[in-house]
């Protein structure tokens, strides 16, 4: 098989791994790894794309088993990938391979790796990963014991930000395994002061294994260990789903759902009916000639909107999708309903006529009427997608375009609804990388009203109680200057708890400045 074969070869996602075609890889490297080094890079410049072949997930693991050094770098770039684009992009290829990538292709580029373990901006899982690999180092003769404890200590006593989180539970695991020399008061002062999660692991197991006798330690971690064998081996975990259909969500799936609701009926209008009128049943034949032996006939069965009135035929398409959304929503299925309110606001964009600019005003102009108030909607959708987008990289980029969509579109929304949106989507933005256009927004917000408090406690928050989600490096002594211009220009401190905001930030900062031991 050639090169080019190999290679197409790699591309579809099958359930099998064509380990005839790895092997040819294997066999013509030079020529391969190129190839392969531009389909990871490829896949980084756009890695919200959606899967179109295996390529890439074939070329990280190849390069891993060949020890292509020039892929180190493109692995520290997916490293640092915010949290939304990392997940997306690797999945759970994250922790169960990424130690080895980084470790099988620095070629002595150990400092890169410390230097993804001590960024508090990053991925924890990644940072954890990171810290992984120089345990796979010492494993294979790379990093020395010395070398190796000495770092586990100067990371917990001064490299780590004091701040609860993964990567404490992260390098202590390293230290446990190697009985790193000196760390375990660290690793007990950890443990008290909270930086370290016990529901991860047990101190006293931690200082159980320090019991233990040196060379038996490193033995039972080297026994733990499982080093890369092959990328049919990595790749047999995940390749038994492919091949499986998976069309996403069908417009018919969705509305199925449709079926399980009350059932409402319209109060009764009709006036008694003539024998030769049209039976009220909606047969389309006279009355006589239908129902008129059956008594009472009700009408047929309408679907009625928040104000209590029949649904207009023309608002049903919207009002269905709308429907169906909330009632996956109350079964907790947040991805369908996800599915079914960008559906609903899809037709609602092309119906609502343009002089509606107050969402508040759209039932008694008559451009709507559903199961729920426009504005009502507007906002739950809204709340929908903050819950959605925290682990779904294409609904953060919907939010975002969606969040900055509304406001345009009603000029005349609420003022109050509008900075909730903002704030949103900053959040959103700052979840796909683009920490500079978030914290930009915010600080419009503050310039366009800045006797609100909301812009100034975002922008605290994401320095400071949500710097780790939002991949923001944490800035304490920033943060709390936020929240102190609010106490000094907005009038409603009080809404947004801002005393108690300040007092937990003083509170952080100085577990923050004070030394472990």
């Amino acid at each position: 098989m050639n090169i080019t074969a190999a290679i197409d070869a790699l591309r579809p996602f099958t359930s099998k791994v064509p380990s005839e075609a790895l092997d040819s890889v294997r066999e013509h490297w030079d020529e391969a790894e190129p190839v392969l080094l531009g389909a990871i890079e490829e896949r980084l410049v756009r890695p919200l794309d959606d899967d179109k072949e295996a390529l890439f997930l074939y070329a990280i693991h190849l390069c891993a088993e060949m020890r292509c050094a020039r892929a180190f770098p493109l692995y520290v770039r997916i490293a640092r990938l915010p949290n939304a684009l990392l997940d997306h992009l690797m999945g759970d290829i994250l922790t169960e391979s990424l130690d080895e990538m980084l470790a099988r292709t620095c070629d002595g580029r150990i400092d890169e790796i410390k230097a993804l373990i001590e960024d508090p901006s990053l991925n924890e899982f990644a940072r954890t990963e990171a810290m992984d690999s120089l345990r796979v180092l010492l494993f294979e003769s790379v990093l020395s014991w010395d070398d190796l404890s000495a770092y586990c200590v100067e990371a917990l006593s001064e490299k780590l930000e004091r701040r609860p989180g993964f990567i404490w539970n992260g390098v202590i695991s390293v230290a446990r395994d190697i009985q790193a020399k000196g760390a375990l008061p660290l690793i007990e002062k950890a443990y008290e002061r909270g930086l370290a999660d016990p529901g991860v692991e047990e101190l006293s197991y931690i200082q159980a294994q320090y019991q233990k006798p040196l060379p038996t330690a490193l033995l039972e971690g080297r026994e733990m260990y499982h080093p890369f064998d092959s990328t049919e081996a990595a790749m047999s975990f995940f390749v038994h789903q492919w091949g499986k259909k998976d069309d996403g969500f069908s417009d018919l799936e969705l509305l199925e759902v449709l079926n399980e609701r009350p059932k409402v009926l319209a109060p009764p209008t009709r006036p008694a009916t003539g024998r030769n009128d049209p039976c009220p049943c909606g047969s389309g034949k006279k009355y006589k000639k239908c129902c008129i032996d059956k008594g009472r006939v009700t009408a047929p069965q309408q679907r009625l909107s928040a104000n209590g009135n029949p649904i207009d035929d023309k608002h049903i398409i919207a009002n269905d999708w709308m429907e169906a959304g909330y009632l996956h929503s109350r079964k907790k299925h947040s991805s369908s309903a996800f599915e079914c309110w960008k559906r609903c606001w899809e037709e609602l964009r092309s119906t609502l006529p343009a002089e509606l600019q107050d969402p508040t005003k759209a039932e008694d102009m008559g451009a709507f009427e559903g199961t729920d108030f426009l504005v009502n909607w507007l906002q739950d959708f809204e709340m929908l997608l903050g819950d959605v987008a925290e682990n779904n990289a294409e609904a953060t980029q919907y939010a975002v375009q969606y969040l900055e969509e509304i406001p345009n579109r009603f000029q005349d929304l609420e003022s109050d609804i509008k900075r909730n949106m903002q704030a949103d989507r900053s959040r959103c933005l700052a979840n796909l990388g683009q920490q500079d256009q978030a914290i930009a927004l915010l600080e419009e917000m503050i310039r366009d009203q800045p006797d609100h408090a909301q812009g100034y406690v975002e922008l605290s928050d994401m320095h400071g109680f949500h710097a780790a989600i939002l991949n923001v490096r944490p800035d304490i002594p920033r943060a709390i200057r936020y929240l102190q211009q609010a106490q000094q220009h907005a009038e409603d401190c009080a809404d947004y708890d801002v005393v108690p905001r300040l007092t937990d930030l003083n509170v952080m900062n100085a577990s923050m400045e004070k030394p472990l031991l």
